[in-house]
């Protein structure tokens, strides 16, 4: 079995750059929740993403808990339930 660390290198610093967005997503969302504006979720479930990303960032066996919340409580059509579904099949890739 050949080891393709280049490859295996480059998965890793695009997923890490997109997790990066996301959380910073995901902190914006935060701050519009204080304040009354925000679209999607409650408080408790942003934060609990915003960990989710940060321990998937950390770990490749991280289960996030997030998709199956989504299921659940949220509209698809929501930017920001897209880009962590995305984020997620790309972490499945990494790992």
């Amino acid at each position: 079995m050949e080891y393709n660390e280049p490859k295996l290198l480059s998965k890793t610093l695009s997923f890490i750059k997109e997790a990066e967005k996301v959380k910073k997503q995901l902190e914006d969302e935060i701050k519009a929740y204080k304040l009354v504006q925000s679209k999607d979720g409650t408080i408790n479930q942003l934060k609990n993403f915003y960990k989710d990303v940060e321990l998937m960032i950390k770990s490749n066996n991280h289960n996030p808990s997030y998709p199956r919340v989504f299921t659940e409580t949220w509209d698809y059509n929501s930017e920001l339930v897209i880009q962590l579904l995305n984020l997620y099949e790309l972490y499945k890739k990494v790992g």
